[in-house]
């Protein structure tokens, strides 16, 4: 396989973990409500974590389309709340192929989107817009570049403790040859308690790739 192949999989497959972790959304406790104000959600337990302040941490499975390996994501999420129905949503992630070639593909992102929502009474849709930073290494050949992201969604509770999110993400990476990706998928995140909750998502993307993540979000 081509090396820009194995790289482009990769950068893909990093967005797609990423954006779990700024995965979690919540919308008001009661139909057609206002977003809820930093904080508010925290003290009344709403499940899902737009408008509070979070840090997250989730590993992804990540199986390449026609690759001869796959790929595994740790990535590290933070929410900041900033006014009513906006947050600023920090992302690092570190991505690793299986060997081939007598190497492995690394990368690293780091990223910084806004999120706007607002709280309606069938769900908390949300648009987001952001940039980030990619650098990428194997067998010896280095590569970065600047990444622009957009992306959408809808956050639906289907449970007290419980939301689910699906949603559709597309970056660009003109630094790279292969330089744009669009991803798509669902998310959920679940309270254990007012503090820890467990996460999980599962997306696409338009070269075929699966990401499969876990992980935990903690808010304070």
């Amino acid at each position: 396989m081509k090396k820009n192949l194995i790289l482009k999989s990769l950068l893909v497959s990093a967005m797609a973990a990423a954006g779990l972790a700024t995965s979690a959304f919540a919308g008001g406790n009661e139909p057609n409500g206002p977003a809820p104000a930093p904080g508010a959600a925290l003290s009344s337990g709403t499940p899902g974590l737009l408008g509070q302040t979070y840090a997250g941490l989730s590993y992804s499975y990540v199986h390449l389309d026609a690759a001869p390996v796959n790929a595994a994501s740790y990535g590290f999420e933070y929410n900041l709340p900033l006014n009513a129905g906006f947050d600023a949503v920090f992302n690092y992630d570190w991505t690793q192929s299986g060997p081939f070639a007598g190497d492995r593909a690394h990368e690293q992102k780091l990223a910084a989107a806004l999120r706007a929502f607002t709280a309606q009474g069938w769900g908390t849709p949300y648009l987001e817009a952001g940039v980030g930073y990619d650098r990428m290494r194997f067998a010896g050949v280095k590569d970065d570049s600047f990444v622009w992201i957009a992306g959408a969604g809808v956050e639906f509770q289907t449970g007290t403790a419980l939301t689910v999110t699906p949603f559709v993400r597309y970056e660009q990476a003109n630094g790279y040859t292969d330089n744009h990706e669009f991803t798509y998928g669902v998310r959920a995140n679940y309270w254990l308690s007012r503090q820890v909750a467990l996460t999980a998502a599962v997306s696409r993307n338009d070269s075929q790739d699966m990401a499969y993540r876990f992980g935990v979000n903690v808010r304070f």
